[in-house]
């Protein structure tokens, strides 16, 4: 039982190549544009986005059409600023160590990491050459992706799906190191190169047996977070709290909030905070749930993208026009030299 796990584990989808993933997306994607002339109609969907959220965007600008309650404190910190006038900022809105910094500019978790000391900061703002956020650190255990849908008429926001996230973790048995604990799985054994750049000390612990140690709090797919489909968790409270975040945010219609909450059961009352908003591009995480096979990650993944071409034509006949194919390769090509 133990092999055909092992194997089953390497052959799930959670890790093929994106392209296997959005198979299907790309015919559905390719009617729509011929049928509306636009060959980047999904860049529209989101106005206040720039590109409606493909790549590229700024998370400062979307983070500002958001409430500020629905969010940590968060700093931008534009590169080359000097240090003390970063700790001055810090000291005004009392944003404190350890804190997470994250580029303005990121995708999937790139670059995201937590700053355990003043001089640690100091020295990564030193060596940045892109804006980077600086946010509260939210201890909250509880990690969670909600993907939605609003009406740009009626403003109404629908709950898609949720995401629940189950950090990276290790069971010690009091003999064994976190790095040989994680190589007894294929999720571990994925991150343990990641990790050795900078959490030696982390890798060579001990954990007492039965000892449960998170060695991952970043909850990012590719750092080895496991994404569960989260349909249980949706309740009226939730929709409610959602719909407030984003009734008021113009210009924003589909994506996911990346959210962090005390539990479960605090979600399900509409108790959580923004840690991110991304999207057109956002993925519904739950389609890499390991216990769905890839039909079914298909099928859902057709769902969530069937509600961009109506809200595109829908925004379209508001003004919204979608960027042309030209202007989206100009910048990708911008936005990759940049990255590199």
């Amino acid at each position: 039982m133990r092999v055909l796990g092992h194997w089953r584990e390497r052959l799930n989808h959670e890790y093929w190549p994106w392209p296997l993933i959005y198979l299907p997306v790309f015919p559905v994607a390719l009617w729509h544009a011929v049928r509306t002339g636009h060959g980047a109609f999904f860049t529209n969907v989101n106005p206040a986005i720039d590109l409606g959220g493909f790549f590229g965007e700024r998370k400062s600008e979307i983070f500002a059409r958001l409430p500020v309650s629905a969010y940590p404190t968060t700093l931008l910190i534009e590169a080359s600023t000097p240090f003390h006038e970063v700790e001055e900022r810090m000291r005004k809105v009392q944003l404190i160590i350890p804190l997470i910094m994250k580029p303005d500019v990121g995708e999937r978790g790139t670059g995201v990491m937590i700053v355990r000391s003043m001089d640690e900061l100091k020295a990564l703002l030193s060596v940045s050459r892109q804006p980077q956020l600086l946010q509260e650190l939210v201890t909250w255990p509880a990690e969670f992706g909600l993907m939605f849908v609003k009406d740009p008429t009626s403003q109404r926001t629908t709950l898609l799906s949720i995401t629940a996230k189950t950090f990276l973790s290790v069971t010690g048995d009091g003999r064994s190191t976190v790095e040989d604990l994680l190589k007894r799985t294929w999720r571990g054994t994925k991150q343990v190169t990641r990790l050795r750049s900078y959490g030696k000390e982390l890798l060579a612990l001990i954990p007492g047996e039965g000892e449960s140690l998170v060695v991952e709090p970043i909850g990012n797919h590719c750092r080895g977070t496991v994404f569960r489909d989260g349909r249980g968790l949706v309740t009226p409270e939730l929709e409610r709290s959602l719909h407030e975040v984003l009734v008021h945010a113009e210009g924003i219609h589909y994506g996911r909030l990346d959210v962090r909450a005390p539990s479960e059961e605090a979600l399900k009352q509409g108790r959580f905070l923004v840690m991110e908003l991304n999207g057109v591009t956002s993925e519904p995480g739950h389609i890499y749930d390991p216990s769905f096979n890839i039909i079914q990650c298909w099928r859902e993944l057709l769902r969530h993208v069937a509600h961009v071409p109506p809200l595109s034509d829908a925004l379209r006949s508001q003004g919204h026009q979608p960027a042309s194919l030209r202007a989206l390769h100009l910048r990708y090509r911008s936005y990759f030299r940049t990255a590199s």
